[in-house]
């Protein structure tokens, strides 16, 4: 680890035979979590901590070519590192194509409900995909975006569409105007053998002055959710249709912001039956200290289902961006 991370600082500031502009960046979070569910102590979580290396060159023709080498620890240990984002871009008349680990097409836009900084999230956010295609602009304001993974083991060795849910394709529009945004995506994906998960989402945005407000929904046929990211509900739901919602706000004050969530996740049963599965509200304030320094607090329940207990989480957290 040492070494990987010895040669990233090396290659960002030794100048290189060729004229590519290098960086170097990253970022370091730490949370201090609070929670009443049961048999749960209190803990400092480690969010991803990572290295970035980006080069960058602009060529003769035109085009553009920016490489991109994440060093991210994503596990419980030192030893969990991937090298998860790193990816080739390529850019042009023709559009951009990017070829490695990437955001797929869902998972670029969109996500718009996922305002705090820690606890939240819209959990329909869209697969990662190792072949992304942006098409030249058309219209002002509107991107249009494709993307692909094959089944087999792929170029950043997360393993078929079985592992991670990382294979199949997505497309989606976005468009932007004045203060008002909106997006249609879908993304289909393998989440195991002989299950293939076909999911819509839909979102709208405001932002003006202080005030931004957003509403995203989703739909997901034979979908996954693990037990981990239904904090009320202990039991993991697999394959069954899923619909997501997702409604949020912030309110920002110079360098303070002060923010809500409101996610909810339902099983769809049969004879048009459905059981909450997730009903999570989060308030949040963050303060940015200058430097790329933020400290944050939050608070969250989550009343699951009619059978679940509810779940209070409390957290402060600092960040450091550079």
């Amino acid at each position: 680890m040492k070494k990987i991370i010895a040669m990233a600082v090396a290659t960002a500031f030794v100048a290189p035979a060729f004229a590519a502009d290098v960086s170097l960046s990253g970022g370091l979070t730490y949370n201090y979590i609070s929670s009443n569910a049961a048999g749960v102590d209190d803990k400092v979580a480690e969010d991803d901590p990572i290295v970035t290396v980006k080069a960058s060159e602009e060529l003769a023709n035109g085009m553009s070519v920016v490489g991109t080498i994440n060093i991210v620890n994503d596990g419980a240990t030192s030893q969990d590192v991937d090298m998860q984002g790193t990816n080739l871009a390529i850019s042009g008349e023709f559009g951009k194509l990017v070829v490695g680990d990437t955001s797929g097409a869902a998972d670029a836009t969109g996500d718009w409900t996922d305002l705090s900084p820690v606890f939240g999230g819209f959990d329909a956010d869209g697969i990662d995909a190792q072949l992304a295609y942006t098409f030249p602009a058309m219209v002002d304001g509107l991107t249009l975006m494709v993307s692909q993974s094959p089944s087999g083991v792929n170029a950043t060795g997360d393993g078929d569409f079985a592992t991670e849910g990382l294979g199949g394709q997505s497309y989606s529009a976005t468009y932007t105007n004045g203060s008002v945004s909106v997006y249609i995506a879908n993304d289909t994906f393998d989440a195991a053998t002989g299950q293939e998960t076909d999911r819509d989402s839909y979102g709208i945005k405001y932002a003006s002055g202080p005030f931004a407000v957003a509403y995203e929904v989703a739909s997901s046929s034979n979908a996954d959710l693990t037990a981990a990211s239904l904090i009320a509900h202990a039991t993991a739901v697999s394959n069954k249709n899923v619909d997501y919602s997702g409604i949020a706000g912030t309110y920002t004050m110079g360098a303070t912001v002060l923010g809500f969530e409101m996610q909810e996740i339902e099983e769809d049963g049969a004879s048009s039956v459905t059981t909450t599965r997730q009903d999570e509200t989060t308030l949040f304030v963050s303060h940015s200290l200058g430097g790329g320094l933020t400290v944050y607090a939050a608070t969250t329940e989550d009343k699951g289902g009619p059978a679940d207990t509810a779940v209070e989480q409390t957290a402060v957290g600092v960040k450091f961006a550079f």
